[in-house]
């Protein structure tokens, strides 16, 4: 009876060993996340500034607010100026994912698209415009915390 108990621990042992070898990488994987909280990491309203170039037109900066409402949207006003002509109040609405790698992708109602690396704790984001003919890159910085708007 003792052969027959020891035999069936040294099976259990080794199914729960096997288990146990064939979970790890997806554990691993999970604990390699570093914005695991996905598009809730950007939550809050946002300094953003960018400068850079649109081709054949000139240099552009703008400057304004980006607000993240944690589930995928967004709204940003802002000023910019356009190869010296200067637009107040520009307001465009969009739509984000953030994947658990923080790397991140947006799209505007106004045609721009972006990618961009959100800081693991979303307090700051860094981005390039991803449209051709334009050569800009930037970055956002939390101003209030949804907690405090």
């Amino acid at each position: 009876m003792t052969h027959l108990w020891r035999s069936l621990l040294n099976r259990n042992l080794l199914a729960l060993v096997v288990f146990t070898a064939a979970l790890a990488p997806q554990a691993l994987r999970a604990a390699e996340a570093l914005c695991p909280l996905g598009n809730a990491t950007l939550r809050g309203t946002y300094v953003v500034s960018g400068t850079g170039m649109i081709v054949g037109v000139g240099p552009i900066a703008a400057v304004g607010e980006h607000t993240y409402d944690g589930r995928g949207h967004t709204v940003a006003s802002f000023t910019l100026s356009v190869n010296g002509t200067i637009m107040r109040g520009v307001t465009v609405t969009g739509t984000y994912t953030v994947n658990p790698d923080c790397t991140a992708t947006l799209a505007e109602s106004d045609g721009n698209n972006y990618d961009f690396v959100v800081a693991p704790d979303g307090r700051m984001t860094t981005w390039i415009n991803t449209g051709t003919g334009a050569v800009v890159s930037g970055t956002e910085v939390r101003l209030k915390s949804p907690d405090s708007e």
